[in-house]
């Protein structure tokens, strides 16, 4: 007796619509240690003491989030720019979620060539849109009290900014 090893038309056919086992793909990512620096959550702890619940705070938003770009197709560019970075921290109002106020935690980093054009777009970025942003430089402690006036300066001034130009505008009609 002979054993005929070729699958023959049937057998490849078969195969061909038979299901097939999924490949499972294994991807290189895992949980971060340190969400935030121990220089972030430091301040993160005194901002929380500092604001309670009159604000929300977000951590690490990217400026993707926040801002949009006029006319994306004609100015992709401008959203390729902004869409790998990020705001330390992100104040916002807490019916609402609407941004109030950015925070940059300024570290050794921030003297570096590379980092002060970033820093230079970001800052732009949150002029243009009418967005104030505070940049806080890293220590070792901070005073509540002094952070909560930075704060309430900082948001005072974009809203009375906002004022004046409405009113300059209700001027000109």
């Amino acid at each position: 007796m002979t054993t005929n090893n070729n699958a023959g038309c049937l057998s490849a056919i078969f195969s061909i619509f038979s299901p097939k086992k999924p490949t499972q793909i294994i991807y290189p990512y895992r949980l971060r240690k340190d969400f935030l620096s121990p220089a972030e959550f430091t301040f993160y702890k005194v901002l929380e003491s500092t604001i309670k619940d009159k604000l929300i705070i977000q951590c690490k938003v990217g400026l993707g989030d926040i801002f949009e770009v006029d006319q994306p197709n004609k100015n992709k560019g401008y959203s390729n720019r902004i869409n790998q970075k990020h705001v330390d921290f992100l104040l916002c109002e807490p019916s609402t979620i609407k941004p109030i106020l950015g925070i940059e935690l300024d570290d050794a980093t921030h003297k570096r060539p590379d980092r002060q054009e970033r820093d230079k777009l970001v800052e732009n970025i949150f002029r243009v849109a009418k967005l104030p942003l505070l940049r806080i430089p890293v220590r070792q402690a901070y005073s509540p009290q002094e952070l909560f006036t930075q704060i309430k300066n900082a948001v005072t001034k974009q809203r009375q900014e906002r004022a004046q130009n409405i009113a300059e505008l209700k001027e000109k009609l």
